[in-house]
């Protein structure tokens, strides 16, 4: 660890950015990319802390915990490394900007600005380091980033502060006083569990996030700010002072040769301006999944933790008493907004949109088992029954596990964290312990999946020790028995390798999300390093996975991730229970990404690396357009797509246009569902319905079912689109071209 700040330039070698323009990217490429969104956390944490310094607060210092933080780092340099690039960290420092820049809200700042001290007590507890620092209470509890949540026995409602202590043998201890004056005092030994952990399992002690570490070109850099040019490497992962901004407060990179040489768009100067996401604008707002610690729920988390309510019996390992607790004051409201980066996949919803784990085992201890390997458990000592009236003392964070070539890797399912929603500050929102071994069981269906499409750099494969963080949305409980598809999934440039989903039961289903959203993580990196695009953030382009018009930099998120899709479902090609399917996704998603990097390359404003992106993406597509699918198949896709096209511009485009030709959009267009996507993925056997009859390659039948919904609602955009359709596959001719180009002309406008 070094005091000098130095500065810091990424110069990517052209074939990794010709692996990534493609739609892929193989591990040194991730690799590279993680090394990049490594230097602008440091740098926005940089910043952070600048800004931090005059809050006021009853908790120690955010220099002091820095500090602490950094002695830890001296000792385990892999397990504090992981903290910072936990995902949730990310998600931290971005949300702790945009407060400070007046964009977004929370709890008090104090409280908010604290998780740098819990970021510390974690570190302190990997490195066997003895410490003791002031820590945020929120109803009694306080979540260990990447380790789990503890609960202070009978304390306090509301917000508190409480006196946390750490010991060389890992274990943790917090005091507070009540109201009365009376002490309550806990002490545990915190460590992670597999998701499928039974109740007699101990913990598994946790260990830092799976980070390629294959080695980076680093080009010359820069001139500085006195003309003159230097060279710099990107600071080595044993550093934890951010490095040095360029002139203008941005991180340097470029693609070389130099004529690709770009810098960032979004790293923020010394000003303290936050970095907004790159996934594009706020999206949808989707509320916070329901959640609630019941002891009821947790039958494998009930054991390990020591508790005492009296501080007679298990004394904290410092004298000194929490400070007094300041009034506690009203929680201000959160912000709702939900950076939408993948859309649309599913027609039942919006598709919108730890950490790190370390051992902590006793100083000095055994030698880093390397990133994302699970190294033996250490041997925990005596363990009490834990949990009272208040709930489960200590709820450890649950992994899924899986196993590689390389050893087990453990990725976080992160169901308690504050900031594992991706954006603001969230309430836990704990998974019964059935729920979560459904999880497991998914899970190892989609790294099955997965591993059947062999290496490879191409789009639409993934290396599931790449992901970081799985957050869990919406369902709690294994029953109801979940859908086959994924209704919700999200991910955040804020949070580099992390995704938000709502499980489905099938593996096929969350193998897919995986890819989807790891590709929005990709893309974001990518514009973190290079401006790629001139986005004027107007929203008036179609998607064909969305029911809304997009924004430019929207579009590029959606092209680079169905490409992926797209390459997904290609590798089923030869898995015969998963044949029908993926010749019908491959079709649908080559064909409606093929138009939307059209789209780009027409309409948008493109810097030199945005051109050679899309450019690389439109080869990879132009390519697929020539595979050989099933005709059958590939006439649903054609079909399917014509009508989410259809049906989009029935629902969002007013006549006329506007005097400069430009789309005018309807006053009241809203979200809409698309259950027609996944229903044409397999020919129905016995069709009823006019949908159904038109994938069963019937339009006459489906022409006349629609007619006859028509006739009971002249303006059902439903009904009218299929009818558009179905006539033009009976009559493929000028005359039923024409309402297929512009299907708003047949559409009853409202009145006014």
């Amino acid at each position: 660890m070094t005091g000098e700040p130095r500065p810091a330039v990424f110069r990517m070698p052209e074939r990794l950015f010709a692996e990534l323009a493609a739609g892929g990217g193989a591990v040194e490429a991730v690799s590279f990319l993680a090394r990049a969104e490594r230097a602008r956390r440091l740098l926005l944490l940089r910043t952070l802390l600048d800004r931090l310094a005059g809050v006021p607060t009853p908790l120690a210092a955010p220099a002091e915990a820095w500090s602490v933080l950094k002695e830890a780092a001296e000792r385990v340099p892999e397990a504090v490394e992981g903290l910072l690039a936990a995902p949730a960290t990310g998600g931290w420092i971005a949300h702790m900007l945009r407060r400070l820049h007046g964009t977004a809200t929370g709890p008090p700042l104090w409280a908010e600005a604290g998780h740098l001290n819990l970021l510390a007590l974690t570190a302190t507890l990997h490195a066997g380091l003895e410490t003791t620092l002031e820590v945020p209470l929120t109803d009694g509890t306080v979540y260990l980033p990447a380790l789990g949540q503890a609960r202070l026995p009978q304390a306090e409602p509301g917000l508190t502060v409480a006196l946390a202590a750490t010991t060389s043998r890992g274990e943790l201890t917090l005091s507070a006083q009540r109201r009365d004056g009376s002490p309550t005092t806990m002490t545990c030994r915190p460590a992670t569990t597999p998701a499928t952990a039974p109740a007699t399992t101990r913990p598994v002690p946790p260990t830092g996030p799976p980070t390629p570490s294959a080695s980076a070109s680093v080009g010359p850099c820069a001139p500085s700010a006195s003309g003159s040019p230097g060279s710099s490497a990107p600071p080595e992962s044993g550093s934890l002072d951010p490095p040095a901004p360029s002139a203008s407060g941005c991180l340097r990179s470029s693609v070389s040769p130099a004529s690709g040489s770009v810098g960032p768009p979004s790293v923020p100067s010394a000003s303290g301006s936050p970095a907004p996401s790159a996934s594009g604008s706020p999206g949808p707002s989707v509320p916070p999944g329901p959640g609630s610690l019941a002891p009821s729920d947790e039958p494998s988390d009930a054991a390990g933790p020591v508790t005492t309510t009296d501080a007679s019996l298990r004394p904290a390992p410092t004298a000194a008493s929490p400070p007094a607790r300041p009034a506690p004051p009203e929680r201000a409201p959160t912000d709702a907004r939900r950076v939408s980066s993948a859309t649309a996949a599913t027609p039942s919803a919006v598709r919108p949109v730890t950490p790190a784990r370390g051992a902590t085992s006793p100083t000095p201890g055994p030698p880093s088992p390397g990133p994302g390997r699970v190294p033996e458990p250490h041997t925990p000592g005596p363990a009490a029954p834990a949990g009272d009236a208040d709930g489960p003392s200590w709820l450890p964070l649950r992994t899924l596990t899986h196993t590689t070539p390389a050893g087990p890797v453990a990725i976080p399912l992160d169901d308690l964290g504050p900031y594992r929603d991706l954006d603001d500050p969230v309430p836990p929102a704990r998974l019964h312990a059935g729920e979560a071994a459904e999880w497991q069981r998914v899970f190892d269906g989609a790294v099955a999946i997965l591993a059947g499409a062999g290496g490879g750099q191409g789009p639409g494969r993934l290396d599931p020790a790449l992901i970081r963080a799985v957050v869990p949305y919406g369902r709690t409980a294994p029953t109801p028995p979940a859908p086959p598809s994924v209704a919700v999934s999200a991910s955040s440039g804020d949070s580099f390798g992390a995704m938000l989903i709502s499980r489905p039961a099938s593996a096929l289903a969350l193998a897919e999300t995986l890819v989807h959203e790891f590709q929005h993580s990709k893309l974001a990196a990518l514009l973190h390093l290079f401006p790629l695009l001139d986005d004027d953030r107007e929203e008036r382009y179609y998607a064909p996975w969305r029911a809304d018009p997009r924004h430019l930099t929207g579009l590029l998120h959606g092209a680079y991730a169905f490409t992926g899709v797209a390459g997904f479902w290609r590798d089923r090609f030869e898995e015969p229970e998963h044949a029908e399917a993926a010749a019908y996704h491959f079709a649908l998603r080559r064909l409606q990404s093929r138009l939307v990097v059209r789209t780009l390359l027409t309409s948008a404003r493109l810097t030199p690396p945005g051109r050679r992106l899309v450019e690389g993406l439109a080869r990879t597509l132009d390519g697929w357009l020539r595979v050989p699918v099933d005709p059958a198949a590939l006439t649903r896709a054609r079909t399917a797509a014509a009508l989410h096209r259809t049906q989009w511009r029935l629902r969002n485009v007013a006549v006329p246009p506007g005097p400069d030709g430009t789309l005018r959009f309807r006053p009241d267009r809203g979200f809409w569902p698309d259950p027609r996507t996944h229903a044409f993925a397999t020919r129905p056997v016995a069709p009823r319905t006019p949908d159904e009859h038109l994938a069963a390659g019937d339009p006459a039948t489906a022409l006349a079912g629609y007619a006859g919904g028509l006739a009971r609602d002249p303006a059902d955009p439903h009904a009218l689109s299929g009818w558009i359709v179905a006539r033009a596959a009976l009559d493929p001719g000028h005359l039923t071209r024409r309402p297929l180009a512009r299907p708003e002309l047949l559409q009853p406008q409202p009145s006014g």
